[in-house]
């Protein structure tokens, strides 16, 4: 590898900056930081789902208590113009029978029609009266008007009613989904068997790791094995040529003793012939390569 700093060339092999191959404990350290990882990314996607959730659950039921303060706000404005109405009727002094009482109570029928589409509808005296009413009096003027108010009133508490149940049910449903789903209770799971796999990966990396080193060490003990095996072959054979060699030289002694008799007769035989018993024994000598320190006393003995 070549690395190029400032027009400085630096090569990277076998060198302390070449990266090293990391061994099992560092493996498992390893492995076991990516299933941790994966592992708290589980439980951390289960818990910001379920803080989703809770914050979905606070704001509709902050909705539901908002509305819930409109509506007792409603609840006392409209409590407090029914009475204006009924302190209008009574500084007025209508009755209850009258025709007047009686015409106020047809037009507000007649406006809750319009403005609300009931299906409570005029009958043909009724809308004649209508036609032939004549010019309002103050006082249904004055109750119209407030009624009119209250129906505003009415209208906005049932509307918010009607989204406090739609908030209601949507809170219980996601209540029971949560308690379907089991976000947490499948995540934490989840989490546990990722770190019992990684727990029996690594248990099966230190075991795939002790397998190589015992087959290493049995190796190293095979060839050590086969080393001795050779050098005791070799010994074995060294001995053997040493038995040859010995052998050799036990039958050239046997050899030359049989020489140096035959020479030792020939010597009894006549004295003149000692000088050439001691030359062909030097010839011997220089034939067979023995030591001259070997051969010395034979040729003393002979002598002798």
């Amino acid at each position: 590898m070549k690395i190029t700093q400032q027009g400085k060339a630096f090569f990277v092999g076998n060198t302390p900056f070449a990266k090293q191959p990391m061994d099992v404990k560092e493996r498992i350290a390893m492995k076991k930081q990516l299933y941790q990882k994966e592992a708290m990314h589980i439980v951390s996607s289960a818990h910001k789902a379920e803080k989703k959730i809770d914050r979905s659950i606070e704001e509709r039921q902050e909705h539901v208590q908002n509305l819930q303060a409109e509506n007792d706000e409603a609840h006392g404005l409209l409590q407090d113009l029914r009475q204006r109405m009924r302190d209008a009727k009574e500084a007025y002094n209508v009755e209850d029978d009258s025709q007047e009482q009686k015409d106020l109570e047809l037009l507000q029928k007649q406006y809750d029609i319009e403005k609300h589409g009931t299906m409570q509808l005029l009958t043909p005296e009724e809308q004649e009266r209508l036609e032939n009413m004549g010019e309002l009096t103050e006082y249904q003027k004055l109750s119209m008007e407030l009624y009119k108010q209250a129906d505003h009133w009415k209208t906005k508490i049932a509307k918010n009613q009607e989204d406090m149940a739609l908030e209601g049910r949507s809170i219980r449903s996601v209540k029971v989904d949560r308690l379907r789903s089991h976000a947490i209770i499948d995540a934490e799971k989840a989490k546990e068997e990722i770190l019992a796999a990684a727990a029996k990966e690594a248990a099966g990396m230190l075991i795939d790791d002790a397998k190589d080193q015992i087959d290493e060490k049995a190796e190293e003990i095979q060839d050590a094995a086969n080393d001795r095996k050779e050098e005791e072959e070799e010994e074995e054979a060294r001995i053997e040529a040493a038995k040859e060699d010995r052998t050799r030289e036990e039958a050239l002694t046997e050899s030359i003793r049989e020489k140096i008799d035959d020479l030792t007769e020939q010597v009894l035989d006549s004295d003149e012939t000692v000088q050439n018993m001691d030359d062909e024994i030097k010839k011997l000598m220089m034939e067979e390569k023995l030591l001259a320190e070997d051969l010395k006393g034979l040729t003393m003995d002979v002598a002798l």
